[in-house]
């Protein structure tokens, strides 16, 4: 297997040509004054920030409560996410990260308030921020193909240290005023995962532990039978939320999917299941892959 082609268990080449994907038409667009992230709003009080013009296609979400509004990740850092919730709404605004990766916290460093789940690699996180060339592989010209915003400069481009001003933990609830977010800690894709519950909207956001496409288990301090763990958590409040709000390519997804996955992960545990192998970063790795999800484990 030649070096591209292991790439591509992981990158599918040409992967912007699936584009756009089908929920989007589903979902009410709104403009704003970045064309670098699509808006759409999604009741009661839910924006959607996404960003398709890179690999990762990363979803911020600005949930507004009567008091301030949570703002869900700050995406790759690529536009100016700070300016874009300004646009829409005048309430204070914290950041809630579902998880420390690059591409969750590149703008922490812009916001006053910023809430993250309290654990090493989060900690280490905040006091390094990611180097240059920790961001470089975020823009290489194979993941990325709408043009850079006018004010981005590819050369120097890393992410700040940032302040935490509230370490999470299991059980805590963010109350943004008539509206609360409740924290699960949900390790298996990293240490420091969460998923938040708007019970009320029942809206569950689920970070990384899913999204349509390819979920690792295999970064380090991933772990499966940790990620196997978190998952029949999230089953066993999943009568508590209908939405699933993931953090990468789409949003408002049937929670139902949820059962799909871990049965899926239970049986690769078992050594069972089809998978591709090849090696990224230096880790051997197997795809599996499903009808709307895709496993990669370690091999």
């Amino acid at each position: 297997m030649n070096p591209k082609d292991q790439q591509d268990i992981v990158r599918p080449a040409k992967w912007w040509e699936a584009l756009p994907r089908p929920v989007y038409s589903k979902l009410k667009k709104v403009e704003s004054s970045q064309p670098w992230f699509e808006v759409y709003k999604i009741e009661p009080e839910v924006y959607v920030f996404y960003e398709p013009g890179q690999f990762e296609e990363a979803i911020s979400y600005l949930v507004l409560g009567e008091e301030k509004a949570a703002l869900i990740d700050t995406g790759c850092g690529i536009g100016n996410i700070k300016r874009l919730a300004e646009e829409f709404t005048e309430l204070p605004v914290m950041v809630v990260n579902t998880h420390s990766h690059n591409d969750h916290i590149a703008q922490n460093y812009l916001f006053k308030e910023v809430a993250i789940f309290d654990a090493p690699n989060s900690r280490e996180a905040a006091r390094r921020g990611c180097t240059k060339e920790e961001m470089a592989h975020l823009i290489a010209p194979e993941l990325v193909w709408k043009p850079f915003p006018k004010e981005f400069d590819p050369k120097n481009y890393f992410v700040p240290p940032f302040k935490v001003t509230r370490w999470l933990k299991e059980g805590d609830v963010i109350d943004l005023g008539g509206r609360e977010l409740e924290v699960f800690h949900t390790p298996g894709h990293s240490p420091d995962s969460i998923c938040l519950l708007d019970a009320d909207a029942k809206l569950f956001w689920t970070g990384d532990m899913f999204y349509t496409g390819a979920i690792y288990t295999y970064l380090p301090g991933g772990d499966i039978d940790t990620f196997i763990k978190s998952y029949r958590k999230m089953l066993e409040i999943s009568g508590r939320f209908d939405k699933l709000m993931p953090s990468h390519n789409e949003p408002w997804i049937e929670k139902e999917v949820l059962k799909n996955v871990l049965k899926a992960v239970e049986e690769i545990k078992e050594g069972k299941g089809r998978y591709v192998e090849g090696v990224e970063g230096g880790i051997k790795i197997r795809r599996y892959n499903y009808d709307r999800f895709s496993i990669i484990t370690k091999a």
